[in-house]
């Protein structure tokens, strides 16, 4: 049996998807009706109620349990946000390593994230060797990242489970119901409503359907205790706005903004407007300007020679997120 955490979401649903294309029909934990219930329509799966943060609910979903992906995350570039976060990406990860030793769950694949490893440096290339650490991260949400990585680690270090963990890049690509941030500012770009971008940096991109292979590939072939970073390629933003030039037609905005000034309006978004609406995920914040000028390159060297991964170059995983949101956002 495979139990899957967070699979309403974008990395979990095609999860989902992938493994009834197996022949597998899953169980996954479902904590409440939510508006991303449509990313999970029609597949087939077993059904069970929990919630990562319940760790009684998650020893009654992980019974009889061979296999565990832990793909649940609370995902924000705010700050300010630790404490909420940190009830999903730390504590959510403890209890499930905890439901895992109670039902003697043969193996746990923890879905991290690039930002669990923090910045490597100016013109360094990330690659598993710098390991997680919270002190080098850029977001409250990278901290918490590395936080939980690093419980994965110690569990496995202790004897107590089998683990491996992946760490996706940004993420792209079909089934992105939600959608996320880098799909809405697509389809702005598409609409002609992106006023304009940053004219410096850049980031490593990942099509979600080669995550889902990593994640399966890492459940089979992974070393024990091990990570591995899944990346197709990188992009600076100049280059991110010739190909949605290519892919919709439009030019891109004619004001590029420069770190200095993006630093700025994240600092006056998150002491001005975000906290006075505090449900709104921000577009900008400190945090993410910072992201952006440390221009990340990672390198997939180890997921290519350990699991055998081949990945979609970032056109391609552009190109397929674009035109995925393009007919899911002009369907409705």
């Amino acid at each position: 049996m495979i139990v899957i955490t967070g699979a309403s979401g974008h990395v979990g649903n095609n999860l989902v998807r992938e493994l009834n294309k197996r022949g597998i029909k899953p169980r996954i934990l479902i904590h409440e009706e939510t508006t991303v219930r449509k990313a999970i329509e029609g597949l087939d799966f077993e059904e069970v109620k929990g919630d990562t943060r319940d760790l009684e609910s998650l020893k009654k979903a992980f019974e009889g349990a061979e296999l565990v992906y832990n793909c649940a995350a609370a995902i924000s570039i705010k700050c300010g946000v630790y404490d909420k976060i940190k009830t999903v990406n730390v504590d959510g990860v403890q209890n499930v390593i905890d439901a895992c030793i109670a039902n003697n769950v043969k193996r746990l694949v923890h879905v991290s994230s690039i930002e669990a490893l923090g910045d490597p440096g100016e013109g360094v290339v990330a690659t598993e060797e710098m390991g997680f650490n919270p002190d080098r991260a850029m977001l409250e949400y990278g901290i918490t990242k590395a936080e939980g990585s690093l419980l994965v680690q110690k569990a496995v270090k202790e004897g107590k489970i089998d683990a491996v963990t992946v760490c996706p890049v940004g993420i792209l690509g079909p089934n992105d119901f939600r959608p996320s941030q880098m799909g809405t500012m697509e389809m702005n770009f598409r609409k002609g409503k992106l006023p304009a971008y940053p004219a410096y940096g850049g980031f490593d991109w990942v099509d979600v359907r080669d995550v889902v292979e990593g994640i399966i590939l890492a459940g089979e072939k992974g070393k024990t205790g091990e990570f591995y970073l899944l990346t197709g390629g990188h992009v600076t933003n100049d280059e991110m706005m010739g190909i949605l030039e290519k892919l919709s037609g439009r030019k891109r905005p004619s004001v590029s903004l420069p770190y200095w000034l993006m630093y700025t309006m994240g600092f006056l978004a998150e002491n001005c407007f975000y906290r006075f609406f505090k449900s709104v995920e921000p577009v900008i914040t400190r945090g993410s300007a910072r992201i952006l000028k440390s221009d990340l390159h990672a390198s997939s060297e180890k997921a290519q020679k350990e699991l055998g991964m081949k990945f979609r170059n970032v056109e391609e995983i552009f190109r397929d997120h674009y035109n995925w949101m393009v007919e899911y956002t002009e369907g409705k």
